[in-house]
């Protein structure tokens, strides 16, 4: 089993920088040996996964990826394979991998493979943005800025890279969500239908939850006692594995999530899945998009699909007074620059933040 050492080093100026160091068994039988500098990498583990994905590269490729002139940048295509086996050494997710080999095998690769990464610049953009014309500007700027994060991430290992400058295009972006007003027509079409309606509603609406975050919740996931939805994981490229971003969460239960959630129990197995199909199996995303589509009918509403009760949850805590932090923890994200995304103004919100700043409490007063 090969292993990569890395040492700190201390360099001029007293600078520290990070080395990696490695040595391999060749096909013809020599040992190459290579130690080198951890261009990038800041911490140690950085310069573990640096030194370990040209330690793969040298045994993929042999005495040539040995004896070649380090000099040379490798073609698109080349660091694409190494960017690859990097992001599955990280264990990053299956969903993130095959986006990006998509990406690669279906627009990058077909206009840029063959051209080094030192020689990529703002005329080689223009070609491929010139071949996705047929696109909408969302994916365009998606596809870039992913061959971008390629192209920082070479240069971290150490590669010559011209980073070109990018400049995004514009995005007319329409994002669905239903208003306070269309979500209580929801829910109230949903409880004639039955507990499974309501609570796909209740569960996207009232708790913020994700349509792969609903199908795979446990009963052991809902905490009676203390009020509490744990979100713990996330259905989705056909398997459970941990919420987006890894982030385990906590929800506080609302009154009628609660009580529709303790109605459904007492008619199922409080075991396993909370929402299931008939034949027992855990529900999946298309069937909760398809009792949407059936609640919004009888309502009169758009049928918009899950993610857009999570835009009104979000939407309707900020209506309700709640920091942009709040909505942002209970949604899971990362960062505020995501939630507010989420987040849409009505003329109801516009009217409360007038009322709370007449007031000079920052609580709205009551109507007479």
């Amino acid at each position: 089993m090969h292993e990569v050492n890395v040492y700190a080093r201390e360099g001029k100026h007293g600078r520290t920088h990070w080395q990696y160091d490695f040595r391999v068994e060749l096909p013809d039988g020599k040992v190459y040996r290579e130690r080198r500098k951890a261009r990038g990498a800041n911490t140690e583990a950085a310069a573990r996964r640096i030194g370990e994905a040209r330690m793969l590269q040298v045994i993929r490729e042999g005495q040539r990826s040995a004896k070649k002139d380090a000099r040379a940048a490798p073609t698109v295509a080349e660091f694409a394979a190494e960017w690859l086996a990097l992001g599955r050494s990280e264990r990053q997710s299956p969903c993130t991998l095959k986006n990006r080999r998509v990406m690669l095998d279906k627009h990058i690769l077909p206009v840029l493979g063959d051209r080094r990464l030192d020689a990529l610049d703002e005329k080689a953009l223009l070609s491929l943005r010139n071949h996705l014309a047929e696109h909408k500007s969302s994916t365009v700027n998606l596809i870039v800025r992913s061959l971008m994060a390629m192209l920082r991430c070479a240069e971290r290992l150490g590669h010559k890279v011209r980073l070109p400058k990018v400049k995004p295009l514009a995005e007319v972006r329409e994002r669905h969500w239903y208003t306070p007003h269309q979500y209580e027509a929801l829910v109230a079409s949903a409880a004639t239908f039955g507990p499974e309606h309501l609570l796909t509603i209740l569960l996207g609406g009232d708790a913020g939850l994700r349509s792969g975050e609903i199908t795979a919740l446990h009963w052991e996931d809902v905490d009676f006692e203390m009020d509490t939805l744990f979100v713990r994981r996330n259905f989705a490229d056909g398997e459970e594995r941990a919420p987006k971003c890894s982030k385990t969460r906590e929800v506080p239960l609302s009154d009628r999530l609660r009580a529709a959630l303790l109605a459904l129990r007492r008619i199922s197995e409080p075991t396993g899945h909370v929402l299931v199909r008939d034949d027992g199996q855990p529900c999946r995303n298309y069937l909760l998009a398809r009792r949407i589509a059936q609640v919004a009918d009888y309502a009169g509403v758009p049928a918009y699909g899950p993610h857009a009760l999570r835009h009104a949850f979000a939407s309707r805590l900020m209506l309700s007074g709640s920091g942009a932090r709040v909505v942002m923890d209970l949604l899971g994200h990362s960062s505020l620059q995501v939630t507010q995304i989420y987040t849409h103004a009505t003329a109801d919100h516009r009217r409360v933040a007038i009322r709370r700043l007449s007031t000079g409490t920052g609580e709205a007063p009551a109507r007479t």
